[in-house]
C-alpha cells in the first residue's frame, strides 16, 4: 500500500551556519499548506518547531524545552518564517512525557497548552493525529516517497522511509544501549542535499500526523523521528481540558 509522508520543517537558506534550527534545501511552501506547523521561541530565540494538535496544544520535542521555564516559552503560528509575522502566543503549562531522558529518542515528547485557545483560520489549524489502533508506518514500504517542510522559509523536502535496523547501524554512534527502542522511532534518508535542525517538526503519513523529529544534521545518515503511533494513548489522555 503506498503512503504518502511529509515531514514538515522550516528550512535555512544555504548560508545559514551548522548549528542553526533549520533545514537546508526544499521548496518555498504557503503556510496555508501547514497551518498547523509553529515555531518554539525560548528566552525570544527560535528553539525548535512542533505543530499544533489541538486549539490549545502544541506538540515538540521534549530536548527542546529541557532547561526552560515555562515563562520563557513562546509560540509563533501562522507564518511561513520563524522570524516575522502570524501571531505569538503564550505558554501556561508543559507536560512531558513521563519516560523521557535526554539520552533517549522513543519517548522525546512535550505538550504545549496555550494560555488560551486558538481561533481556527486558514493559516493556523490543528492536525489530525491517527485514530487508535492505526498501523504504524513502519509497515509502510521503505521506498516509499516522503515529503518533509521545515526555519526562515517554510519549505518541503522529499525523502524515504529507512529500515529501522539499517538506521541503527547508520546512526551507531547515537544508537546504543541507551538510545531507547529504533521500533518506536522512524528513520528516513534525504533524497537531495539538505540540513535539518529543525528539531520537533512533524512528519506527516497519508494526511495524519506520524512523528516529530529527535534527530537530524548535515550528513547523509538517516534522520530519527519519534515514532507517535505508539504514544497515541499519550497524547489524548494529556491533550484534554481539565
Amino acid at each position: 500500500m503506498f503512503h504518502s509522508l511529509v515531514l514538515l520543517q522550516f528550512v535555512a537558506l544555504p548560508w545559514l551556519v551548522i548549528g542553526d534550527h533549520r533545514i537546508i534545501g526544499g521548496n518555498t511552501e504557503s503556510i496555508k499548506v501547514a497551518p498547523w506547523y509553529g515555531s518554539l521561541i525560548a528566552k525570544s530565540k527560535l528553539k525548535c518547531g512542533g505543530v499544533l494538535v489541538k486549539n490549545n496544544y502544541f506538540l515538540t520535542a521534549a530536548k527542546c524545552v529541557d532547561g526552560f521555564d515555562v515563562s520563557d516559552l513562546q509560540i509563533r503560528l501562522g507564518t511561513s518564517s520563524c522570524e516575522s509575522g502570524g501571531s505569538k502566543v503564550g505558554v501556561c503549562k508543559v507536560k512531558v512525557h513521563p519516560q523521557y531522558s535526554s539520552w533517549r529518542f522513543d519517548n522525546n515528547l512535550a505538550l504545549l497548552r496555550t494560555c488560551e485557545p486558538l481561533v481556527a483560520t486558514d493559516e493556523i489549524k490543528p492536525k489530525p493525529q491517527p485514530p487508535v489502533g492505526a498501523p504504524s508506518c513502519g509497515g509502510a514500504s521503505l521506498r516509499e516517497p516522503c515529503e518533509t517542510v521545515s526555519a526562515y522559509v517554510l519549505r518541503k523536502l522529499d525523502v524515504n522511509l529507512h529500515d529501522p535496523n539499517s538506521c541503527s547501524k547508520d546512526r551507531k554512534r547515537w544508537f546504543n544501549i541507551s538510545s531507547g527502542d529504533t521500533v518506536q522511532n522512524i528513520c528516513v534518508t534525504r533524497k537531495t542535499e539538505s540540513c535539518s535542525f529543525d528539531k520537533g517538526a512533524p512528519m506527516v503519513i497519508d494526511g495524519k500526523l506520524a512523528g516529530i523529529l529527535a534527530l537530524g544534521d548535515c550528513s547523509k545518515e538517516p534522520e530519527v523521528f519519534i515514532n507517535l503511533f505508539h504514544h497515541k494513548a499519550w497524547l489524548e489522555s494529556n491533550s484534554k481540558d481539565k
